[in-house]
């Protein structure tokens, strides 16, 4: 591919391959599409290694979580700020079920285990107990993209313009769509399976409450420091607006009072469209007609895990053709 390389969309996937291109000295510029709010600036940045409620490690836990927090720490050295933060995660049974299932996967997710703790030793009412996952962490998203976007721009590399997201297939020069939620369900990658969801979350304040850890049962808690605490996700298949709806807040200050019977104050409420396409895994490469459009999308709620390690990979394509893994290329999903 020749041409200026550009990128459209700095949530996270397109800021961490703008990371990846420069520490390659390759030549791009970064479009920041300005209106809007997308699910990386308002992300609460949580990386779990294990998720769901079949309690399974994530996709490839190992490789990506080692690349994730190498990268971290570069642009850390970089701009001289600190932004991801490790942090242990207890998960809190729901149920006996959920405690008998722990029971039988416990070989399986036992490098990710720091801990299992009984009633008694948990830090709220958990009748089941729970088990602390190793390995978690949390990206300051708003202030990693934030100070990315300032030196991106300082470094005049990025640009504030309005894209015809519609219309990116005429890309005459290489393009990568980091797009989002935006991104699919139309225009020239709406071929995906795609299948969105709106996800609201609020930021409370609980003075008095423990932050030595995040607290997670059909939800999360997640310390920020200094009293505060970002408490979520809802999911909505329907309404993929980024307006956050009385019913979301109320749902997320119920799971607030299921974690600490404390008093608290909300001081933010926001909501986004989640990236996910398939099983919830990224998908880089080309367009199926025209190889100057390219995609990196589908990061879904575990982009602060995937999105360095697949900008990696979609660099290596870019600058050095290599083969993009079958797993992660968008041609296994072109009919």
């Amino acid at each position: 591919m020749r041409g200026q390389l550009t990128i459209v969309g700095q949530g996270l996937a397109g800021t961490c391959l703008a990371w990846r291109l420069w520490s390659r000295d390759k030549s791009f510029r970064l479009l920041h599409l300005g209106e809007g709010q997308s699910a990386s600036a308002i992300s609460a940045g949580l990386l779990t290694p294990v998720t769901g409620r079949s309690l399974n490690p994530s996709w490839r836990l190992s490789e990506f979580l080692g690349e994730a927090r190498a990268f971290y720490r570069k642009v850390e050295d970089a701009l001289g700020e600190k932004f991801f933060h490790e942090i242990p995660i207890l998960r809190l049974f729901s149920g006996v079920e959920e405690r008998r299932l722990y029971e039988r996967k416990r070989e399986a997710v036992k490098p990710w285990t720091e801990a299992f703790l009984e009633a008694e030793d948990c830090p709220c009412q958990a009748p089941h107990g729970g088990v602390v996952w190793k390995g978690g962490g949390r990206l300051d998203t708003r202030r990693f993209l934030e100070a990315s976007g300032i030196f991106f721009r300082d470094s005049g590399l990025l640009e504030t313009e309005e894209v015809d997201l519609v219309q990116a297939w005429e890309a005459k020069e290489p393009t990568v769509m980091c797009t989002g939620a935006a991104g699919l369900g139309a225009g020239p990658f709406k071929f995906l399976p795609e299948r969105r969801a709106k996800g609201e979350i609020l930021t409370v304040r609980i003075p008095g409450q423990p932050e030595d850890r995040v607290l997670s049962r059909n939800g999360w808690m997640i310390p920020l420091g200094e009293g505060l605490f970002r408490v979520g996700s809802t999911y909505s298949w329907e309404d993929l607006t980024d307006a956050g709806t009385s019913s979301g807040r109320l749902q997320i200050e119920s799971l607030v009072r299921s974690f600490t019977d404390l008093s608290f104050e909300t001081v933010e409420h926001v909501a986004g469209v989640r990236p996910i396409i398939r099983q919830s895994r990224p998908v880089i490469g080309s367009h199926p007609d025209n190889e100057n459009l390219l995609i990196f999308n589908g990061l879904g709620s575990k982009g602060v895990l995937y999105a360095p390690g697949v900008a990696e990979r979609l660099a290596a394509y870019l600058c050095e053709k290599v083969e993009i893994e079958e797993d992660l290329n968008i041609e296994a999903l072109v009919e």
